[in-house]
């Protein structure tokens, strides 16, 4: 995003000179609020292991799988954040499942099994409770960052 005049301003000296200066610092405003998105994404997913419900962890995939990606389409720009994992959504939605007892997962090989111990306090909707949990945190970290300094 940048501002410039319809037509070049004349009879109004510096005028170049202020909108530069604007123009270099709404960049630099851009520049923060993602330094912002990155920190209110370190919080959720921060508050995911720490807050119930946290991350249900059989082997770790899941909750390894968090990305975070920045996203610029021309003067917009986000940052997309979520869990790689494919069966992300479907553990995410399981708000029916019992997520505190022991389970028998079968690995390789003929007659192995094993018995994964559940993480306690793990649950369903674990993303967004987190989101919603950190709701004025994220817009006042997203609100710190993007401040004309």
């Amino acid at each position: 995003m940048a501002i410039r005049t319809v037509k070049p301003v004349t009879g109004i000296k510096g005028m170049d000179v202020v909108l530069a200066n604007l123009n270099r610092e709404i960049l630099a405003i851009q520049g923060r609020s993602m330094v912002g998105l990155i920190e209110a994404a370190i919080l959720i997913r921060n508050d995911m292991d720490k807050t119930s419900p946290l991350i249900p962890v059989d082997t770790g995939n899941l909750r390894g799988s968090w990305f975070t990606n920045p996203i610029r389409e021309g003067n917009k720009f986000g940052l997309l954040m979520g869990f790689g994992a494919n069966y992300a959504t479907f553990v995410h939605e399981m708000v029916d499942a019992d997520f505190t007892s022991p389970r028998v997962r079968y690995g390789p090989g003929k007659g192995r099994k094993r018995i994964y111990t559940p993480r306690p306090g793990a649950g369903a909707k674990f993303f967004e409770e987190a989101l919603k949990r950190n709701k004025g945190q994220i817009l006042s970290i997203i609100q710190r960052n993007a401040k004309i300094k």
